[in-house]
């Protein structure tokens, strides 16, 4: 602790230095002062530095009570221990009123003033704690699992305790959602249900922002945990949190296997698309998916796409994705769509082709995955292929401005481009599409994706726990120079201003 001792007395200063350190070994003495103003004239000059000032009562100029009053009053955070020869009710009263920590009648004995200062640290830590896990949560929400395991700050700080706490024994990763994709680190029950569920298997609760998920790690027997989720989903439904769905990982050991488990426990709770939410899905290391778009389907939608018949492909598009059984074989289903669409673009396109083959931008992170249902999947896939049929009027294109969007919000950390999406995405002209994009939000992709980029930016800056380097990664910026150059040119001045600024205002 910083300390700051305030006495008119100068040998009354300097034997308080001395029972300071007598009681705190660690402790540094900062300054000892005459009088109050002197304290203020330090503060002033060094700000946010102390942490807790020891004063007399009696002293010239200001005394103890009134320089307790304003520190009060300006919230400084400062501790104030009260020391005083007037042991008198009206003093201590007054000392109270002010928020001081302790007050203390001379002579003051060693062990009075050590646990004073002891209750004062105690305190201090608990407020530390407290803001530290806050902060974490605000940061926790811009991550990933995928991230937070392969970036060592990270894992130390998210992962590696509750591993420890657990001796590496096996664990299970699940993801949770809510049709409703309600934040329910903002609701109390919500929390006090996810609490119940993960503290009986000694785990952890991640909430991911991007993606509106809940992901735990559970540590214990498979049948219990599977008992208590099913528990869980009837339970948030009684409590009006909607229909909830979890999606569940195989058994795992090591740290190094979260991205795995996770990517199991997308894989089975994406099983809702098929069979509905209000339950618990459980990766299937067996599954075979079977990509439903065969040679004789395919042949005949590219020819009703090709010849504008857009209600026959329309209806065959409804009618391969309605005989999918389950998740595995829709992603493989649209993935073998969106090829055949990627293929007669580049056929058609008045671009020429490079050769390279086509990749798709669709994936089962992402698109499939922020999915309610098989009817909204079906429609946006739909919708693409008509696209394909109609002409290229703008009316048609609107929706597609809207998924743009979308795209950006949950995609805003990779290199994404309009051309990307043009081409391999939606199937047209990247001019079009820019100026289309351009036409309904008054600003280009690249603009619109900068200053995405920049507001989230802001947000990471609210936590400590994220160096400028890691705000810019996150923020979509390999480039740290280019991304504090960005940043600046849009709030006029740079991150570290801007999060000392926002540190300022919240003390």
């Amino acid at each position: 602790m910083k300390v700051l001792i305030a006495d008119d007395e100068y040998y009354a200063r300097k034997a308080m230095a001395k029972k300071v350190l007598q009681a705190d070994p660690e402790a540094e003495i900062l300054g000892d002062f005459e009088n109050g103003v002197q304290v203020l004239e330090y503060l002033e000059a060094h700000p946010n530095e102390a942490d807790v000032l020891l004063t007399d009562v009696k002293m010239p100029e200001m005394d103890g009570l009134y320089l307790a009053q304003y520190l009060f009053e300006q919230e400084s955070g400062i501790e104030v221990i009260i020391i005083s020869g007037y042991n008198e009710f009206e003093y201590a009263r007054k000392a109270i009123s002010f928020g001081v920590s302790n007050y203390l009648v001379k002579p003051v004995q060693k062990e009075e003033l050590k646990e004073a200062l002891d209750k004062i640290s105690r305190g201090r830590k608990k407020y530390q704690a407290k803001m530290q896990n806050i902060m974490s949560k605000k940061a926790l929400q811009f991550l990933s699992i995928e991230e937070i395991a392969t970036h060592e700050d990270w894992k130390k700080l998210f992962l590696e305790p509750v591993f420890q706490r657990n001796d590496n024994s096996v664990f299970y990763m699940a993801v949770i959602q809510s049709i409703t994709r309600e934040d329910w680190t903002a609701n109390s029950k919500a929390e006090k249900l996810i609490q119940r569920l993960k503290d009986p298997f000694l785990g952890e609760w991640f909430y991911f922002k991007r993606f509106q998920e809940n992901v735990l790690l559970l540590f214990g027997n498979k049948t219990a945990i599977v008992t208590e989720l099913n528990s869980f989903v009837s339970q948030a439904k009684l409590l009006g949190l909607g229909e909830v769905t979890v999606g569940i990982s195989l058994e795992h050991t090591q740290i190094e296997h979260c991205p795995k488990a996770y990517q199991e426990a997308v894989y089975a709770i994406n099983q809702r698309l098929i069979e509905g939410w209000g339950k618990v899905f459980v990766f299937a290391s067996d599954f075979r998916p079977e990509n439903l778009l065969d040679k004789e389907n395919e042949q005949t939608l590219e020819s009703a796409i090709a010849e504008r018949r857009c209600t026959q492909a329309e209806e065959l598009t409804r009618q391969i994705l309605g005989c999918c059984r389950n998740s595995y074989t829709l992603y493989v289903t649209i993935s073998g769509i969106f090829n055949l669409l990627y293929r007669f673009f580049c056929r058609t396109d008045s671009k020429e082709n490079d050769g390279n083959p086509g990749y798709m931008l669709f994936s089962y992170r992402t698109d499939l995955y922020r999915y309610n249902t098989l009817a909204e999947i079906e429609d946006y896939v739909v919708t693409i292929v008509k696209t394909m049929c109609e002409e290229q009027e703008a009316k048609k294109y609107h929706y597609i401005v809207t998924e743009i969007l979308t795209d950006i919000a949950q995609n805003y950390q990779n290199n994404i481009s309009i051309g990307e999406l043009a081409e391999h995405k939606y199937f047209m002209n990247s001019s079009y599409l820019s100026r289309l994009f351009k036409n309904e939000t008054g600003k280009t992709f690249s603009a619109y994706l900068m200053e995405y980029r920049m507001r989230k930016a802001k947000e990471l800056l609210e936590s400590d726990l994220l160096k400028i380097s890691d705000v810019a990664m996150l923020s979509g910026y390999n480039d740290v120079s280019r991304f504090i150059q960005y940043f600046k040119k849009m709030y006029q001045m740079t991150p570290e201003e801007y999060r000392s600024k926002n540190n300022k205002l919240s003390n």
